[in-house]
């Protein structure tokens, strides 16, 4: 998948979309990132050339789409909900909802607003309710709200202030990826 940063364009592995101002090769490892042979060319796909749609690999299955909010991006919106079938890496600040099959709060990650999907881990900060089957809560996590989940994990050292609930009806957590 080709993929545009100011460091120029470049081919990701295991079908991942980044988001960052940050060079690609700070992005991720450079055993991860090589430039892509052929260039994009505009031309051809003005005269009817195949495209493959915006943030998914061709070939690739829906569900193992990696996105990635860089840690030097912040994401605001009136209303914001961010939705991915993959799995959501936030390593930056959204204030709104992120949802998703996964979804992963870096250690330098925040979040005001509701965390839901299948699989949740927070190594960084949530203001908000998270919900999930699977919940992990790292030692490093910072949650503020009430957590909803089917099974929960907590290291010793996470921070976690606000209700904890399993919901008698699991599909109460599965999360909204529409």
């Amino acid at each position: 998948m080709a993929l545009w940063v100011p460091g120029g364009l470049h081919q990701l592995e295991k079908g991942a979309i980044v988001f960052t101002r940050q060079s690609a090769n700070a992005a991720r490892s450079a055993s991860e990132i090589k430039p892509i042979d052929k260039p994009f060319d505009r031309a051809q796909a003005d005269n009817g050339a195949q495209v493959p749609p915006i943030g998914r690999p061709v070939g690739s299955r829906q569900d193992s789409t990696l996105s990635i909010i860089g840690n030097d991006l912040t994401i605001v919106g009136q209303g914001l909900r961010i939705i991915t079938r993959g799995t959501l890496q936030v390593e930056g600040k959204v204030e709104g909802d992120v949802v998703g099959n996964e979804v992963i709060i870096g250690e330098k990650g925040q979040v005001t607003g509701v965390v839901s999907g299948q699989n949740v881990v927070v190594h960084g900060a949530v203001a908000g309710t998270v919900k999930g089957v699977n919940v992990v809560l790292s030692s490093s996590a910072k949650v503020d709200g009430d957590v909803l989940h089917q099974q929960l994990s907590v290291e010793q050292g996470a921070h976690l202030d606000g209700r904890v609930r399993r919901p008698s009806d699991p599909a109460e957590l599965a999360p909204v990826l529409e």
